[in-house]
């Protein structure tokens, strides 16, 4: 890091002051309500933002940008892999595969070309994408689209298109406007968890899900309640009445469409287009290249676009007609696309022309997070977007957001919007997002089949883990033999008893939890003494099994795509025995003996070679009391941890992140927040006691803004004595020990900077006036772990059992390894 010089006129505090002292990054902390930038040039900085806001910022940053049409093949292939292929027939090849993406693809874009080229069959489409752009128009933008888009369902639901599957009747869909919808965005402070964010312009929603609201129709087509949609929505009216009305929840929404108010003249330019008839896939796929072998198999792999120098797609310039050629299905090579800053690559702004209004982006983003969460075991969501003449669309899941060029509704590209309506209309549950995991474990020997409470949701997070922690429940009685059934729900009951279910996204370059706790339980039990094992096991979790559901994973859909798939994520489903939370169960008195568990078995990991990776107090769990009344701590969710060879002071970076949680994160880890720091004992050691002041009071400054403002924060919280405030809102049985932490972690802090000191004055200018140069360069400071452990000591004192052995000098022999 860059220091600073400090004010010469700044001094060391005074014991009792609560003036911020110099830190370790040359001045005073800054202390900030929320992050002045988010990492994005965007207009937000002239206005506070919202935290919520920062972190779509930030997950937008590695947005992957795509042609269209290469997104369409990767979905069809994803399709094939996920849904269509017999489970009876081999896998095809990676070559095969995209050989049959890329026929399927230029079938679709035919059969789209022939719907946009026939007058009776498009003219609809074509006349409500023109209401659009009219002011005068009698219904909103939203209707006239939504009506449109149904207008290719209905022409589509009956038509066979190449190889791709149709869904039965009764999972068809429609394009839905709710009267509860509204084209401006929420304020920024009215968006956050668990409230709603705006609601999407256009949804895309069941067929059952719209018969149930119209009752009066018995036994309706799919026809006929496509025009009772278009009755509703153009004359506004409710449910029929005397009936409950249907509400649609965000669960119940397949995809969504985000739909600008106004959509400018470019539109003007469709019908003079559109009575040309002369709509082409030869025009669509002008630019591939054709390479084939002998045996019309592809076998080389180019990239697909090239960003550099090219105009905006979709533009007159980008498909320039060749009247001469006859439309072509020979199959092309493929590029790969790049990753691209949003801030680069989008040529719509982050920020609103409103303060206080999210802008487009921004909000499709918001309602792809909707999707995410609206169930545990989705998997991705689609969002579409109508800006200007322009359609895109956006694929959102664990690892970001792919983001396909915009192409215009009003040119040669029309064939397209129709192909992507088409095919959405083709997919089924796990392409809409449901994965539908058969939950079973495998329990003291027995399988059993669970499910999760029905309100079960993911986190708030678009990209990252988002994990499900809940508690499993028999499966309810279905048909068949209900005594049999009643046996089985009370078995599976008793079982699921003492369990807990997990449900998380994990980089596929990580090991499972499972291995990783039962490596460190094999490697105690090998090196360990004997008498001194539990030492490690006692606070070690049971895992009773732990699944892969590979076929998920993230990776899929971005290598179809011919995209980078580093980060990808796979899900993972977990059942273990159920802990309790330590915040609970432990009184501040216990913790003040008991915390010696956990740096013991911190340490004893490291000594055989695992590391933890995100010491957090919702991480740190007890164990229920024994028949002795004795109680565990337990160090808990080894997602982000690392096993490496034993004896080894430091693990190799794995992933992509930097691992860990704000508010218990060591000083020095905040301090290097692209992960380039080494990751040491001391810094887990440390996190544990940032936990502990945690479970004392809850500093929520901590958990916002960059890992360097909380780093500020919660150095000002040690150096100004802040956990000395006797006006801290927490029970008066939590200051001894929160007190006792705050000196701990300063004294610590001081210990690091002496070190420092020593380093940057050098041997010869040891006793002379120190003069912090300006912008020096200080090495990272590596602190004994043991010296910490001792400094421990002196502020909680370890009970006997705690010095029964040397186990803070315990290594493996390398003999013996």
């Amino acid at each position: 890091m860059n220091r600073l010089p400090p004010n010469k006129h700044d001094e060391w505090p005074a014991r009792k002051s609560q003036t911020p002292p110099v830190t370790r990054n040359g001045g005073p902390p800054s202390i900030q309500s929320e992050p002045p930038l988010c990492g994005v040039d965007c207009g937000h900085s002239r206005e506070p933002i919202h935290s919520n806001i920062t972190r779509i910022h930030k997950a937008l940053e590695k947005t992957q940008d795509i042609q269209l049409k290469t997104m369409l093949r990767a979905m069809m292939m994803l399709k094939y892999d996920r849904e269509d292929r017999s489970q009876t027939k081999a896998p095809l090849t990676r070559e095969e595969l995209f050989g049959y993406g890329e026929a399927q693809l230029r079938i679709l874009v035919q059969e789209a070309v022939k719907f946009c080229n026939d007058a009776t069959r498009s003219g609809r489409l074509v006349g409500k994408l023109e209401e659009l752009s009219k002011r005068d128009c009698d219904f909103s933008p939203c209707t006239s689209l939504a009506i449109g888009l149904n207008s290719i369902l209905v022409d589509f639901h009956n038509r066979e298109v190449g190889r791709l599957k149709r869904c039965p009747d009764e999972d068809l869909t429609l394009y839905e406007v709710g009267s509860n919808m509204i084209l401006d965005s929420q304020l920024l402070m009215e968006v956050s968890d668990y409230k709603s964010k705006r609601n999407p312009s256009i949804y895309e929603s069941w067929f059952e899900d719209i018969c149930k609201s119209a009752p009066e129709l018995q036994s309706p087509t799919f026809e006929e309640i496509a025009a009772m949609l278009e009755k509703r929505q153009t004359l506004k009216q409710p449910a029929a009445r005397g009936k409950p009305e249907v509400r649609i929840d965000w669960s119940d929404i397949i995809s969504c469409v985000e739909v600008s108010e106004d959509q400018g003249s470019l539109l003007s330019l469709l019908r003079p287009k559109w009575e040309q008839r002369d709509y082409s896939s030869k025009l669509i796929f002008k630019d591939d290249i054709i390479q084939r072998d002998d045996c019309n198999v592809l076998h080389q792999l180019k990239p697909d676009c090239d960003h550099k120098g090219q105009g905006k797609v979709g533009t007159r310039n980008d498909l320039k007609r060749n009247r001469d050629q006859e439309d072509s299905v020979e199959v092309p090579s493929f590029k790969r696309a790049k990753v691209s800053s949003i801030s680069e690559k989008h040529n719509h702004p982050l920020y609103s022309v409103h303060p206080g209004r999210l802008p487009s982006e921004i909000q499709c983003t918001f309602f792809g997070l909707e999707l995410l969460r609206s169930r545990w075991d989705r998997t991705h969501g689609i969002v579409m977007s109508f800006l200007d003449g322009q359609f895109s669309l956006r694929w959102y899941d664990s690892q970001g957001c792919i983001r396909t060029q915009e192409v215009s509704v009003c040119e040669d590209e029309l064939p397209l919007v129709v192909a992507t309506i088409v095919l959405l209309q083709r997919f089924q549950g796990v392409m809409r997002g449901r994965a539908s995991v058969d939950l079973k474990a495998t329990i003291g020997g027995n399988d059993v089949r669970f499910e999760l409470p029905l309100a079960t949701r993911a986190r708030w997070e678009l990209a990252g883990r988002r994990t499900v922690a809940v508690r499993p429940v028999a499966i309810r009685d279905t048909l068949g033999d209900h005594d049999t059934g009643e046996k089985l729900d009370s078995l599976s009951s008793a079982t699921l008893e003492d369990c807990f279910f997990k449900w998380y996204w994990r980089e596929e370059t990580r090991q499972s939890e499972k291995h990783i706790v039962d490596t460190a339980k094999e490697r105690a039990a090998k090196y360990l003494p004997k008498e001194h094992i539990s030492d490690v096991l006692n606070h070690l979790p049971d895992i009773h099994h732990s699944e892969d559901f590979e076929p998920l994973s993230t990776r899929h859909i971005r290598e179809f795509g011919q995209l980078d798939t580093a980060g990808a994520l796979v899900p993972c489903a977990m059942m273990s025995k159920q802990l309790l939370p330590m915040k609970t169960t432990f009184q501040p008195q216990e913790v003040q003996v008991r915390l010696w568990d956990i740096l013991r078995c911190l340490t004893l990991l490291w000594s055989l070679g695992v590391t933890h990776g995100d010491i957090s107090l919702d991480n740190i769990m007890a164990t229920p009391p024994n028949e002795d009344g004795r109680k565990y701590m337990v160090l808990n969710d080894f997602d982000m941890a690392t096993v490496m060879k034993p004896g080894d002071e430091s693990p190799p970076k794995q992933g992509s992140g930097m691992g860990g949680t704000k508010p218990f994160m060591a000083l020095e880890v905040l301090e290097s927040a692209d992960g380039s720091i080494k990751r040491l004992l001391h810094q887990e050691l440390e996190s544990t006691f940032w936990s502990l002041a945690w479970y004392c009071h809850r500093e929520w400054s901590w958990n916002t803004g960059t890992y360097f403002d909380v780093r500020n924060r919660k150095a000002h919280w040690i150096h100004g004595r802040l956990y000395r405030n006797p006006d801290i809102d927490m029970g008066k049985e939590y200051f001894p020990l929160l007190r006792k932490i705050g000196a701990l972690l300063y004294i610590e802090d001081l210990e690091l900077m002496k070190l420092e000191t020593k380093i940057l004055e050098g041997p010869e200018d040891e006793g002379g006036e120190f003069v912090l140069p300006f912008f020096t360069e200080i090495p990272h400071i590596v602190r004994p772990a043991k010296d910490f452990l001792l400094l421990c000591d002196k502020a909680f004192p370890r009970d006997e059992e705690y010095k029964s052995w040397l186990w803070m000098d315990f290594a493996v022999d390398s003999v013996q390894d």
